[in-house]
């Protein structure tokens, strides 16, 4: 059965394809990373059907979307998770804890009302990466010499 099946959607090579590209890729690509990887394999797609496409998946549940600094990222990781967004350059990487996810759930069983079937949390902070070009441009202190720092 094909992905497309369990959803009750046409199945088109364009749905096919962006989703082969998310699943093959780690990470969380924006809409112009999907266009340019499908693009290698769809010369002549779009990226308004790049667009498209990924909002239907994403409404159909195939597709994950996670905006960050106003700019919408897709994924297809549907195995619970957490995210690491960088406050700085926007970067986001998964973050696993079974002890999170565990005590969210545990949280939400107690809420009246309303059933969670699934919980993500969005930890903001400054990546390494940053940190250290941070530290890199930071001024050096009156009276070092370059030798000192």
């Amino acid at each position: 059965m094909k992905p497309t099946d369990k959803a009750g959607m046409k199945y088109t090579n364009q749905r096919v394809e962006i989703l082969a590209f998310l699943r093959e890729h780690d990470g969380h690509p924006t809409v112009d990373e999907v266009y340019d990887g499908v693009r290698q394999k769809l010369t002549r797609i779009s990226k308004a059907t790049v667009y498209k496409n990924l909002k239907f998946l994403t409404e159909k549940g195939l597709l994950e979307e996670v905006n960050v600094k106003g700019v919408s990222r897709f994924e297809a990781n549907f195995i619970p998770h957490h995210h690491l967004i960088c406050r700085e350059c926007g970067s986001m990487e998964d973050f696993n804890s079974e002890q999170l996810l565990d005590y969210s759930m545990k949280i939400a069983e107690e809420i009246e009302g309303f059933t969670i079937v699934s919980t993500s949390t969005n930890f903001y902070g400054i990546c390494k990466k940053c940190k250290e070009s941070k530290k890199s441009e930071e001024p050096k202190k009156s009276g070092e010499s370059e030798d000192e720092i």
